[in-house]
């Protein structure tokens, strides 16, 4: 057929209209067979990411609304941490004190019955010498 030169190189113009005809060939096979289900499955993994993106999201907000949950019921723990404490502080200062009042009570009745034993001999040996 025509071969001619190109740039020096010889172009042989039967070959190249072959190959043009199979090279349009292969991009029509591929364009009905694969291109179309590629395209269809990058599109399926597209919709597959938005979903976990979105899903992603969810599950974020969620996680930051737990968080929030659990300071508050960490922040309303402490809270009632301090009004035990505070509680069991005051309740320990009144046993505190009611103990040693009536450990000042004891001491004083000791006192009073000690010295009653000592003195009665006394106060009988008056009320003999009263009586004579």
């Amino acid at each position: 057929m025509g071969d001619f030169s190109l740039f020096g190189l010889p172009v042989s113009l039967g070959t190249m209209i072959y190959q043009a005809i199979i090279f349009t060939i292969l991009v029509f096979i591929l364009k009905k067979l694969v291109f179309k289900k590629m395209v269809d499955i990058l599109e399926k993994r597209k919709h597959h990411i938005e979903k976990q993106l979105l899903l992603t999201e969810q599950y974020k907000q969620e996680a930051e609304q737990h968080l929030e949950a659990s300071k508050d019921v960490l922040k309303q723990a402490k809270k009632e941490a301090r009004e035990i404490r505070t509680y069991s502080e005051n309740e320990a200062k009144l046993i505190i004190r009611d103990a040693k009042e009536e450990a000042k009570n004891i001491v004083k009745k000791a006192k009073e019955e000690a010295f009653l034993q000592h003195a009665r001999p006394f106060l009988h040996s008056e009320q003999i010498k009263e009586g004579a």
